[in-house]
């Protein structure tokens, strides 16, 4: 509400609440901190500075470091297995269902990418979080589909705020609030769908970002205002409910039997002390700013005393303009009686020492080796000099130190599928149907929630070095008839470079083949596996 006394709104509950989140990541620095490691490893080093007209240089070693290390947490290819801890039949059947289905959503949602995404920003930032949650309407304990519409979102750590900054346990947190920028239009129309009163409608008007994040965020008509989701655990459930300032928009509604937050965090390093992570760039900076002043100040040098210097008489030389110009002519006066090299000389550039030079590259050099991000580590070696399995090794032994990390992701994996589990359950009363083919399996809620369920999470590396790995073992038991070809070809790998899908026509046309017709089979791997006329038994 906005008149001309600015009468003094009430805000909520929950707005108090974000403040003190608020006044947290405030003392922390948290905004200007991801904004400062977002801009170094971008490459935007000099923001701020003011150097006029000049482009100053900059030597970026953050951002092939955090490459790197991005690239040898996320390289690997992970599936999501669900699995009976007993040897029930209907609780395989279901399981083997959620895992189908689970697929399935990896694929819907884009996981893939987004994998790449939260690892990125975990590295950079310290922490990344995933919000899940059911597209279905919840009401009543009612949901009229009994197929899930389960959607992903990405959030910044400067958007998740925490009833406890010291805890690191999710599960224990007493609420959590994640917070977004909307248009007053969007919450308006939300709130009346909700059945919110006009008046109460009023108080939601434009306000300024209290924690001063989005100074560059695109202005719509009646101005943006800022929204917060806020779900904390009940004794049954969770509950969920949306607030502006001095409105709760989205009246609090529980989800019974959702029993763990929707919500997934993927932390590069733990923190002592703190709920949150913590992540490379951060302390790379005053290295990577000393770098680019030391190589600004031997530019600079190199302008100004490693050319020479044109001196002339400004008495004797009638257009000194020209002097710079390539092939002009210069008019002098009194050339008879005055040599030239007494009118025009040059002095000689002063030679630069090496030290600037010896300790930018040291600091380079030496940040990257600390960060086990060298040469041999980051893969800097000629494939044609060693075998597929000598640079698997050696990237191995290097990614050592990414083994703290390689568990969180597969922690954040874990946490991930038991959410999706959980949805299944809480918005399945009526039932649950995985795939609507064929009429589709209903799986009913009570039996899903009784599952005695355990979570695995299959991964292998996708890097070309462990796919030739990989496919060499398997030609060498192949050649040794340790296994057999129809056993090769199963075991090979879908995204290898050997032609699986060809390899499956032929054995799927070969079992009508005469014993011993080898011919048929060559030309049948010459052409692809298609096209291949069978032979008369």
């Amino acid at each position: 509400m906005q008149n001309s006394k600015k009468e003094k709104i009430e805000t909520t509950d929950i707005w108090k609440k974000y403040q003190s989140g608020v006044e947290h990541h405030n003392i922390e620095n948290m905004y200007e901190k991801n904004l400062k490691c977002h801009k170094f490893y971008e490459g935007e080093q000099w923001s701020g500075c003011k150097s006029g007209d000049e482009e100053l240089p900059t030597l970026n070693f953050i951002k092939p470091i955090c490459k790197y290390k991005v690239a040898t947490v996320a390289m690997n290819d992970t599936a999501i297995i669900y699995s009976a801890m007993d040897s029930d039949d209907r609780a395989t059947a279901i399981c083997n269902a959620l895992t189908d289905f689970a697929t399935k959503l990896w694929e819907k949602a884009n996981m893939s990418t987004k994998k790449w995404a939260i690892v990125k920003k975990a590295c950079i930032t310290g922490e990344h979080y995933v919000y899940c949650y059911d597209e279905r309407k919840y009401s009543g304990g009612l949901v009229r589909s009994r197929t899930p519409k389960l959607n992903v979102r990405l959030i910044n750590k400067s958007n998740i705020y925490l009833s406890n900054e010291q805890n690191p346990s999710i599960e224990e947190q007493e609420w959590i609030i994640i917070g977004e920028r909307l248009s007053v239009a969007q919450v308006c129309k939300i709130a009346r769908n909700n059945g919110i009163s006009e008046k109460e409608i009023s108080k939601i008007v434009a306000d300024e970002d209290v924690d001063n994040k989005n100074k560059n965020e695109v202005k719509s008509k009646h101005g943006n205002c800022t929204s917060l989701l806020f779900m904390r655990k009940t004794d049954t459930g969770m509950e969920f409910c949306r607030s502006t300032k001095a409105v709760i928009y989205s009246p609090m509604q529980e989800i019974d039997g959702l029993d763990v937050y929707p919500v997934a965090a993927m932390r590069w390093e733990e923190k002592e002390g703190s709920a949150r992570g913590r992540g490379i760039v951060e302390t790379l900076i005053p290295n990577q700013i000393e770098t680019n002043r030391t190589l600004a100040r031997r530019a600079v040098c190199v302008k100004r005393y490693s050319f020479p210097n044109i001196i002339y008489d400004t008495d004797k030389i009638e257009n000194p303009e020209e002097l710079g110009k390539v092939g002009s002519a210069i008019a002098v006066r009194n050339l008879a009686g005055n040599p030239i090299s007494g009118m025009i000389s040059y002095l000689t550039p002063v030679g630069i020492g090496g030290d600037a030079a010896k300790l930018q590259e040291e600091i380079i050099f030496l940040s990257r080796e600390l960060e086990g991000a060298g040469d041999v580590a980051t893969g800097q070696v000629d494939p044609t000099k060693a075998s597929g399995e000598a640079i698997k090794a050696a990237r191995d032994q290097s990614a050592l130190s990414l083994n703290e990390q390689s568990a969180a992701y597969r922690e954040f994996i874990e946490c991930l599928a038991m959410i999706w589990y959980k949805l299944w359950v809480a918005y399945s009363p009526a039932g649950l149907v995985v795939s609507e083919e064929d009429g589709g399996e209903i799986f009913s809620q009570e039996e899903i929630k009784q599952l005695d369920i355990n979570i695995k999470i299959d991964v292998s590396p996708i890097d070309p070095y462990s796919i030739l790995s990989r496919a060499s073992s398997l030609e060498n038991a192949l050649a040794a008839g340790m296994i057999s070809f129809e056993e090769y070809v199963e075991a090979l790998d879908d995204n290898g470079g050997v032609p699986k899908d060809k390899f499956k026509n032929i054995l799927k046309k070969r079992t009508n083949l005469p014993t011993g017709d080898m011919a048929g089979i060559l030309e049948e791997i010459s052409n692809g596996g298609e096209d291949y006329v069978m032979p008369e038994m």
